[in-house]
């Protein structure tokens, strides 16, 4: 039997499968055929279609008492208008210019003195007028009611706008007025007995039903949520101590501990209450009325939980190591027990807001709640700001030394901030306008949470991205490897992409913390679209998208001239016996050539035709003959350099005091290069209205001078051989012309020579030059014979004579001294020591006759 019925259910399976395939196949043609019929609907057909709708639109924009949940509705319902509008034009415009080039190819119409035309041709002018009559009128039509439907989008927009502004500041009585609490005491009880009813029946429905089948998914709910909260609370400080155990210590390691620990400790609470939350609603024990209760209570919760883990992660109290913001230990704490408490503040307020709204309390009660719980929030801000100042005794301490900064004082900003918006609130409250006090506190949260955000992957773009894109992980070793890409170039794409997420990221966070003011995504979206896609001035539609798309094709432009100028210069001109200078001339003619083709190109995908770029050309040839007359003098000479081609790259010129190679002639400038490797930058007028000198212009043959001076004592003829001979023997001198020595000049001890010779390249006459030096000093060295030479010095007689002098006068002294006889002299001695004989001491003979010195007429005689 249960065969029988598996093989029933088989053949059910299949006849059923078979019956939908059938289904699908009868189905799809249907489709197909509504598509086809609406795509070849006409263009008037539809466009009457939508203005019928933008008509119902706007007469429900015209009822003063609209709700603001209709005016979302219309929002919605004339978003695909729009977008339907705007296709429709685009499709439109070429049509009309098709139509416009085909009656234009008939001519104009003859007047009525002229032949008249053809019955033929006047019968195709009356056609192709109608064609181009109809479709100008229904891309005019479009455009107006395109027109039509942004005006009802940015009215639409206004008036949500508008009523918000007048909901938020609309003035009540204040939380002060003892006519709001006499009457709300007079209500009481009855708001009393209203929560006893509704809440009360509702507890005796749920723990009836708990002993139910009911009760049993409810305790499976409860019991899950517990479960992951006994787990949160048992593996968190596991998961904390192991992330701290890690020895890597680096920025990005502590940035992805922090987002670890968000997540696990956001995630069970969340998880938890929305299980409670399930299991109630599902076995049916949610009332209407008790729903929103509930529902802000699974909020509350989870939002303190996440606002604990996003102030964990930045600030980390008592965890130094781990701290993402460069805060002080106290300034952590504070920071994390003031976040904890006003999101305990909002929950309690959501909820208590949701019990308002289950018991229809009366509005009196509703404002002394609301103004009680802002109250308690501003109050708690205020406090949690004053635990924030610095401390005198630190902030005097660290005025010693280099700049570090205390306590708190990285929130200055946000301190300042915030006191301005606790002392609003409280004034709001005082001045009766409680809406916008309990807004300023939903901001407070909202705004907190949005600058936690930010900040957390703003650290994840430049810390994770890029250093998964420059380090040496395994996914930049994987793309170097795989693809190719060199460390350089996946720098610059990080660095593009950390940019580009950034800019996205900004823009998100602006529209998050601009969205609860009344600025929608579709008011931001509606402005980029209609700066992508463009808008008409003066008949030329101006777009960031037509921007880029001319961008793209002047670049390809470029990049197919530039590839264009490779293959010449490095594959076709050099097969040819064309000449270096000429080469640079045709590929930076083609260069000039393409560069002009890819201007043109994208101006013409931007709209601009040649009547406009005349129009534009002779606005700015003002400015460019009175800013821009050196520039334009530049390029024309260059054109003329190249044209005329008074020097060509290669040539050997001297310009001023600067000698070297043309290396490149480009639009502004040539670039010479010196023999000292140095390039010497041109500007093109210098070179067509200066004097500039070519050395190879005719030919490349160069000029070898050598000039030497040899002694008077060797024979001329031979010196001139010698030269002549020297410069015969090296094979890079050219025999015709012969080289050539001249007697330059005969000198009193001195002749000198020239030695002329001309080698076949200019490049190589430093070379030759040296080498003519090696073997003439060498020849020289042979000539000459090493002769004695004497050096006679004169003008010493006056120092001969006083030497002389001296001298004498000196001998006379020493024989005054000496005795006449026996030759003893007796020296008498102070004291009881017997008197001492000396040895008779030789008279000197006198000095002989100086010699004249040998180093340049110095003396070196010593007294």
């Amino acid at each position: 039997m249960s065969m029988i019925s598996g093989l029933g259910r088989r053949a059910l399976h299949r006849s059923g499968g078979a019956l939908l395939l059938a289904l699908m196949l009868l189905v799809a043609p249907l489709v197909v055929l509504a598509q086809t019929a609406d795509n070849t609907t006409s263009p008037r057909a539809r466009l009457d279609s939508i203005r019928g709708e933008l008509s119902q639109i706007e007469g429900s924009l015209a009822n003063p008492n609209v709700s603001d949940n209709e005016l979302q509705r219309q929002r919605l319902r004339l978003q695909p208008l729009l977008d339907q509008l705007r296709v429709l034009t685009d499709e439109q415009a070429p049509r009309t210019e098709q139509a416009k080039l085909r009656l234009d190819q008939l001519g104009a119409k003859p007047d009525a003195n002229a032949p008249p035309e053809t019955p033929d041709v006047a019968r195709e002018r009356e056609t192709r007028t109608k064609t181009f009559a109809e479709a100008d009128e229904t891309l005019k039509i479009g455009r107006a009611t395109l027109l039509q439907a942004e005006q009802l989008q940015s009215s639409i927009g206004d008036l949500r706008r508008d009523r918000f502004a007048k909901a938020l500041f609309a003035p009540g009585p204040s939380i002060l007025n003892p006519e709001v609490w006499s009457t709300t005491l007079t209500a009481l009880p009855s708001d009393l007995r209203a929560s006893q009813f509704i809440f009360g029946d509702w507890l005796s429905v749920f723990t009836t039903a708990l002993f139910s089948a009911r009760g049993f998914l409810v305790a499976l709910s409860f019991l899950g949520a517990i479960a992951l909260y006994v787990a949160r609370a048992r593996y968190m400080p596991r998961l904390t101590a192991r992330l701290a155990a890690k020895v890597d210590s680096t920025d990005r390691h502590i940035l992805y501990g922090a987002l670890i620990r968000i997540i696990a400790r956001t995630a069970p609470p969340a998880l938890a209450s929305w299980l409670i939350y399930a299991g109630l609603n599902t076995a049916g024990l949610l009332p209407p009325r008790i729903q929103p209760v509930i529902l802000a209570a699974v909020f509350g919760l989870a939002l303190f939980a996440f606002v604990q883990a996003l102030v964990d992660a930045l600030f980390a109290p008592g965890e130094p190591q781990r701290r993402l913001a460069s805060v002080m230990e106290s300034t952590a704490k504070t920071v994390a027990w003031l976040a904890g408490s006003l999101a305990i503040v909002m929950a309690i307020g959501k909820v208590l807001e949701a019990w308002l709204q289950a018991i229809a309390a009366g509005l009196t009660l509703s404002i002394i709640v609301r103004g009680v719980v802002a109250t308690v929030f501003a109050l708690v801000l205020i406090a949690g700001l004053y635990r924030l100042r610095d401390n005198q005794e630190i902030e005097q301490e660290a005025c010693l030394g280099p700049y570090v900064p205390v306590d708190g004082a990285s929130l200055g900003p946000v301190r300042i901030l915030g006191w301005v918006v606790g002392i609003a609130i409280i004034l709001s409250l005082l001045l009766g306008y409680v809406v916008l006090g309990t807004f300023l506190t939903e901001q407070v949260i909202w705004l907190g949470i949005l600058a936690a955000v930010f900040v957390l992957l703003t650290q994840l773009i430049d810390l994770g991205i890029v250093s998964q894109l420059t380090g040496d992980g395994r996914f930049a070793l994987t793309l170097r490897a795989g693809i190719g890409l060199r460390a350089a170039t996946l720098q610059k794409i990080a660095v593009v992409l950390a940019g580009a997420l950034k800019i996205v990221l900004i823009v998100v966070t602006i529209m998050l913390v601009l969205a609860p003011w009344g600025l929608e995504s579709t008011d931001l979206t509606t402005s980029l679209r209609a700066a992508f896609f463009g808008f008409q001035v003066g008949g030329v539609t101006v777009s960031l998208s037509s921007i880029v798309v001319a961008i793209l094709l002047f670049a390809l432009g470029l990049a197919a001239t530039r590839s264009l100028q490779n293959w010449l210069d490095g594959k076709f001109l050099p097969t040819t016996a064309l000449d270096t200078g000429l080469r640079n001339s045709i590929t930076t003619a083609a260069g000039y050539v393409g560069y002009a083709g890819a201007a043109a190109i994208g101006f013409s995908s931007l709209g601009l035709s040649l009547e406009r770029l005349t129009l534009v050309a002779s606005a700015l040839s003002v400015g460019i003959g009175f800013g821009l007359q050196s520039v334009v003098s530049n390029f024309v000479s260059g054109l003329i350099l190249l044209w005329e081609r008074p020097i060509r790259v290669g040539d050997q010129v001297l310009v001023g005091d600067a000698e070297g190679i043309v290396k490149r002639i480009n639009v502004r400038s040539t670039e010479i290069e010196t023999f000292d490797r140095s390039s010497v930058i041109v500007p093109n007028s210098n070179l067509v209205s200066g004097v500039v000198r070519n050395r190879v212009r005719s030919d490349r043959t160069g000029r070898v001078l050598i000039s030497i001076s040899v002694p008077r004592r060797l024979n001329p003829t031979e010196v001139r051989a010698m030269l002549l001979e020297a410069a015969e023997a090296h094979g890079d001198v050219l025999k015709k012309p012969a080289p050539n020595v001249l007697f330059k000049k005969l000198g009193t001890g001195t002749m000198d020579f020239d030695l002329i010779c001309v080698v076949g390249d200019v490049d190589i006459v430093g070379r030759v030059t040296s080498d003519l030096n090696y073997v003439i000093h060498r020849r020289l060295s042979e000539l000459e014979t090493p002769v004695a030479t004497e050096l006679t010095v004169k003008g010493l007689e006056g120092v001969e004579h006083s030497l002389g002098e001296i001298a004498a006068a000196v001998s006379k002294e020493i024989g005054r001294r000496a005795k006449p006889a026996g030759g003893r002299v007796t020296v008498k001695r102070s004291g009881p020591e017997p008197e001492a004989e000396a040895e008779p001491e030789e008279t000197p003979p006198p000095p002989a006759k100086p010699e004249p010195a040998a180093n340049g007429g110095k003396d070196e005689t010593k007294d």
